[in-house]
């Protein structure tokens, strides 16, 4: 009953020579000698009342006006000429491109302290440099062991309701935000207006990762993105939500955040033990029958079933029930969206965790919607994909994982439910 559907200064005006001429004949200078002076020194001060009575003209003659007249004969102008000359004989014939020679002060030592000093600077250079050598080679041989080099591809497929082919309400986002940072995450939507519902998380989830990647807050994120669903008015959430789990990939951190059953993986190529390979669990699927989540539901008035044919069998999986009605059915106990289910229980509060890449045993990762983990299971889908691994196909690996999901689902089902895949690689550079 719950199937999934798709979603400017004003020029100064020189005046002439002769307006010029006849103000300066107007303006006659007052000149006042309080004492006699020596020739030289009139001569210098007469040249200095010509120089004032010839800036007066200018704009700046309020300035000089304000002095007395009796003071203004003892204003002395620098010699800038001699300044000039003193600096091109101190620099003529010097390399300025070169470096003033340091100064060393002169020491009186007798012969003790200078076999001391000796002994001191020996010492220093047999240990010093040696053991910055081995601490910058310990440094260079980390950095190259955790460069890492990734690629990946994405691919989804819409489902199949036993009669027509369904609208998609998968949708997947794939982002390099820099040089080392790489984020991916799976929506999987349900309900009438799923595929509205994923198509609006993942546009919030892009805006976020995009701007805050370095310090995005996975519980932040995921409550502000299930609140706006709330009060938008294009689609309807009481009944339609996604689930979202978000692999974000920092230097050589990882961190997976998640609501819902959409799973994430990381494969371990175990080279001590014949190449074997091994899977951590990036996400672990959030079902109403865990004991944890079954407990939240039921403390907030939900109650956890399956579903039950008219005949009383049950049939499917747990499901998150209204005390005494026949909604919402939610088949997972967290999730965006699903406004009843999130009144009794349904949190929107992700899980996270986070994997440090410390060796080259980490291989790959593989993400995708509940299609996929149906009827295959993490050691079959980390077998599958490291064939393809080795050739370094992500493309190839995604098309594989899409072909198996699909034959297992005609094997066991009349519908195919939507699948989508998204392959990370991991190569090591040397």
């Amino acid at each position: 009953m719950f199937q999934k559907f798709g979603q400017q200064l004003k020029p100064i005006i020189n005046r002439s020579s002769s307006e010029n001429r006849k103000e300066q004949s107007v303006t006659k200078p007052n000149y006042h000698f309080t004492q006699k002076r020596e020739r030289s020194e009139s001569k210098v001060q007469q040249s200095t009342v010509e120089d004032q009575n010839q800036n007066s003209l200018k704009p700046q003659s309020n300035l000089i006006q304000s002095i007395p007249a009796a003071q203004r004969l003892t204003i002395k102008l620098p010699d800038l000429k001699g300044y000039q000359k003193q600096m091109e004989k101190s620099i003529s014939g010097a390399d300025l491109t070169k470096k003033p020679p340091l100064l060393k002060n002169r020491l009186i030592l007798d012969s003790k302290t200078k076999q001391q000093l000796q002994g001191q600077q020996n010492s220093l250079t047999q240990t010093l440099p040696i053991k910055s050598q081995r601490e910058e080679g310990q440094g260079s041989q980390q950095q190259s062991k955790n460069k890492i080099k990734i690629t990946h591809c994405s691919q989804s497929r819409a489902g199949f309701d036993g009669i027509q082919d369904k609208t998609n309400q998968d949708k997947e986002l794939c982002l390099q935000l820099d040089d080392n940072n790489h984020a991916f995450a799976v929506m999987d939507g349900h309900g009438m207006d799923g595929e509205y519902v994923s198509s609006f998380i993942k546009e919030l989830l892009k805006y976020n990762l995009t701007k805050f990647y370095k310090t995005f807050d996975f519980q932040k994120v995921f409550f502000e993105m299930h609140q706006k669903m709330k009060f938008q008015q294009e689609f309807g959430c009481q009944f339609s939500g996604s689930t979202l789990t978000v692999v974000l990939i920092r230097e050589n951190n990882i961190q997976c955040g998640w609501v819902g059953d959409s799973r994430a993986i990381l494969v371990k190529r175990n080279n001590n033990n014949g190449g074997n390979l091994n899977v951590v669990e990036l996400s672990v699927d959030h079902k109403p029958h865990l004991e944890n989540e079954r407990l939240r539901i039921e403390q907030n008035g939900g109650v956890v079933d399956t579903y039950h044919l008219p005949n009383g069998a049950p049939i499917g999986p747990s499901r998150v029930w209204a005390r005494g009605a026949q909604f919402p059915g939610l088949a997972m106990s967290r999730s965006l969206g699903d406004t009843v289910a999130a009144a009794i229980g349904v949190s929107q509060t992700p899980d996270i965790k986070s994997h440090d890449i410390d060796s080259k045993d980490d291989i790959f990762i593989v993400l995708g919607s509940d299609g996929i983990w149906e009827f295959l299971d993490n050691q079959s889908i980390a077998e599958l994909v490291y064939p393809f691994y080795q050739k370094n196909d992500a493309q190839g690996a995604c098309q594989k994982i899409i072909q198996e999901s699909v034959a297992a689902w005609k094997a066991h089902s009349e519908g195919i439910d939507d699948i989508t895949a998204i392959v990370i690689f991991f190569q090591y550079e040397l």
